[in-house]
């Protein structure tokens, strides 16, 4: 008999209910009320506020990076469009990964969301679904703690990828690219009207690389059709859809920083070097997303939008790590692994908001609750080193594995993990004069079980994991607009993360992992809105950090981390032809606490640059060269540290990158051509610890054409 999910079903039949009755209600009122337009971005609201407040005049700090700046620079992957973004490092994995890596303010995180609802993962093993950017319409990069609306997310803030949704006019976009690494890649986005009540879009893609080490490689199949239905006058219904395929996206491997931070040897790895087995690392993952948005206007101030999203997931990894420094600084001992693993789960936003005016104080308000729940399968398997052909660095060679003779079963985990969390949420966003205020509270029940089935060397064991914990988070947010066009703000956040486990010390069970942050900013737009500018000054602290001994002995939630730092964004068009785009951070972060291990108190945190900066520029030739444009950009990442004890320092590095375009009006045809790390530099982009670095992304080059109909 099938499991009947516990508890999903309730928040969306209520809500659904909630809809129904409306609708009637409407109905009702048809013939007296004026007719209620309704399209799609009636139905979208900022990732900032789930409102309708334009991210200039949100009190937070909020980057976008629209439709036109993803085709300027030719951005096709998350990663390569969070390059110019201040507060953002996306180097940490450069090459082919099998998630969305980056961080933000300092903090780590694997998780976007896509159309403002989470992609499903269990949140500790490899199994992250990656949207494409080419279905992507923007991103939108909520910077700071941001559980007040989302639930558990990382202190550092989230990526939004908006999706691509239908239009009311008929245009179609096809696309093809060849470059280095062996690329080929084609495209189609549609869309248009099917009547006079519905339209559709259909984005698919192709794509075929190499990667940067030897070896690896990504292939990549999306499809992502959509409707729109405009059910009445007041109901707006989109369903949705989002397959993708990768059959092959062998992953890069992390070397040794000795041989890429220093001299091993027999000097320098190559970029190109690869420290597993072409005979056995690949990377293989299935994802499906079914969905839907419903839209209803209950009347002309309060309306009610859900958004629904069922996912159902596979992947299958075979990888390998190593854990010590090479014997002799040459031969590196492996171990082979594989991940199995299987999810699929609900998630669902239902948001009700509308307008009261009380005396000279209007309110936005928005009452939402959210819910989430899957189920996942986890086979682990690991070699731990045992008859495990060990790597000689000095003279690599790729095709060492017997796969038939590697131990698997050596040790094994097998998991059965089911998640499951409900929030409410409300905010009451305030304009008087001049001054907006901004309230937000939010109540999270999160519960989860991972159940283990263990063998070592044979003997078989196992345990239960249990997290039951709840968590307030609020946010506080200011605004007043100046006539000049400038704004000042102020906000204080919060945010959480579950944590399991116990605490060995006091016996008791983990709460989650907290943070809270200070921020003042400022905020520009000139009259014709060519010009903006934004600058935060921000003061993040995470606690009831879980800390260690060296060895791992012991274990206790007292450590506490803090975050400090400037972000400066500025974009202006400076003439008619010439647009640029300029961002600086300035990142002060260190351990404040860890009495577990005092070495690393005042210590500054892996992957984590305290100076960054960018410049990018478009140019728009007319007269005999119109219709050509030329974008560069060049960004800088200073130095990072390659350990939790500061041993070892990444050094800094800057980057050129450029892209050309060509528009032929005529034929509705466009030609383009990008170029990455122009200069091929070689570098380090980032190390976990001193045995595991990663080179960054050379220089990649990449021709298209485009055709509109």
């Amino acid at each position: 008999m099938p499991k009947v999910r516990k508890g999903w079903v309730y928040p969306s039949l209520s809500a659904l209910a909630i809809a129904v009755a409306a609708s009637s209600a409407a109905q009702e009122q048809e013939d007296s009320l004026e007719h209620i337009e309704v399209n799609a971005m009636q139905s979208y609201r900022s990732t900032a506020t789930k409102s309708s407040l334009r991210p200039i005049d949100s009190p937070v700090s909020i980057s976008v990076i629209d439709q036109e700046l993803l085709q300027l620079r030719q951005a096709d992957s998350v990663s390569k469009a969070l390059r110019y973004t201040s507060g953002v490092t996306t180097e940490s994995r450069p090459t082919i990964t099998i998630f969305d890596q980056f961080t933000i303010r300092g903090f780590t995180t694997y998780q976007t969301f896509y159309d403002g609802l989470p992609l499903l993962s269990n949140n500790n093993w490899n199994l992250y679904p990656q949207v494409d950017a080419f279905a992507t319409e923007s991103l939108e990069i909520l910077k700071g703690p941001a559980s007040s609306l989302y639930g558990l997310v990382p202190p550092g803030g989230l990526v939004n990828q908006v999706a691509k949704y239908p239009k009311d006019d008929d245009e179609t976009l096809v696309r093809a690219a060849f470059g280095s690494d062996s690329l080929i890649e084609l495209g189609l986005d549609t869309t248009g009207a099917l009547s006079d009540n519905a339209r559709y879009r259909f984005v698919a893609l192709g794509r075929n690389r190499d990667g940067y080490q030897d070896t690896t490689e990504t292939e990549r199949y999306t499809v992502a059709p959509s409707v729109t239905v405009d059910i009445s006058k007041a109901t707006e219904l989109t369903l949705s859809a989002y397959y993708q395929d990768d059959p092959e996206l062998i992953p890069s491997t992390s070397l040794p920083g000795i041989g890429t931070l220093n001299e091993a040897p027999y000097g320098k790895l190559d970029v190109s070097s690869y420290a597993g087995d072409e005979n056995w690392n690949s990377f293989s993952r299935e994802v499906l997303m079914l969905g839907y948005k419903l839209n209803h206007q209950l009347n002309e101030d309060w309306s009610i939008l859900q958004k629904f999203r069922y996912t159902d997931a596979e992947a299958l990894q075979q990888n390998t790590y190593h854990t010590v420094e090479p014997t002799d600084g040459i031969f590196l001992a492996r171990s082979a692994y594989l991940t199995d693993e299987e999810i699929d789960g609900v998630t669902v936003d239902t948001q009700v908001a509308g307008f009261v005016q009380t005396g000279d104080v209007s309110h936005s308000l928005l009452f939402g609750i959210d819910y989430q729940d899957s189920d996942s399968i986890v086979a682990y398997r690991d070699t731990l080193g045992t008859d495990t052909p060990a790597l000689d660095l000095s003279n690599i060679d790729n095709n060492l594995f017997d796969v038939d003779a590697l131990p698997l079963d050596f040790y094994q985990e097998d998991h059965n993990i089911d998640i499951e969390q409900i929030g409410f949420y409300l905010q009451d966003e305030m304009r008087f004069g001049k001054f907006t205020l901004l309230l937000n509270g939010r109540y999270d029940q999160f519960e989860s079980t991972d159940e283990v089935a263990n063998v070592y060397a044979g003997t078989p064991y196992g345990s239960t994991t249990e997290i039951d914990q709840n968590e307030f988070s609020g946010r506080v947010a200011a605004m007043y607009t100046f006539d000049s066009g400038w704004r000042m703000y102020a906000n204080y956040s919060e945010s959480f993360e579950p944590v399991s486990g116990v605490d060995s010390q006091t016996g008791e069970a983990f709460k989650p992992t907290t943070a809270d942050q200070i921020e003042i900013g400022t905020k520009y737009i000139s009259d014709n809105g060519a010009t903006t500018f934004s600058g935060a000054y921000f003061e993040l602290t995470k606690q009831n950090v879980v800390v260690n001994t060296p060895d791992f002995a012991l274990k206790t939630q007292n450590g506490e981390v803090e975050s400090k730092g400037v972000e400066l964004e500025l974009s202006t068009q400076i003439t008619k032809a010439l647009s640029v785009q300029a961002n600086a951070t300035f990142l002060d972060m260190e351990v404040t606490d860890n009495p577990l291990d005092t070495d690393i108190v005042g210590k500054t945190p892996v992957w984590v640059a305290e100076e960054s900066a960018s410049v990018w520029a478009n140019y728009f030739f007319d007269d005999a060269l119109d219709g050509l444009m030329l974008g560069a950009g060049v960004r800088y990442v200073g130095e990072t540290q390659a350990d939790k004890y500061n041993t070892l320092v990444v050094p800094s590095y800057t980057l050129l990158d450029a892209v050309l375009s060509y528009d032929i009006p005529k034929y509705d045809l466009k030609l383009t051509g990008s170029v990455s790390n122009l200069t091929d530099k070689e570098y380090v982009g980032a190390c976990f610890d001193t045995n595991n670095c990663w080179y960054g992304a050379q220089r990649r080059f990449e021709v298209g054409i485009e055709k509109r109909f």
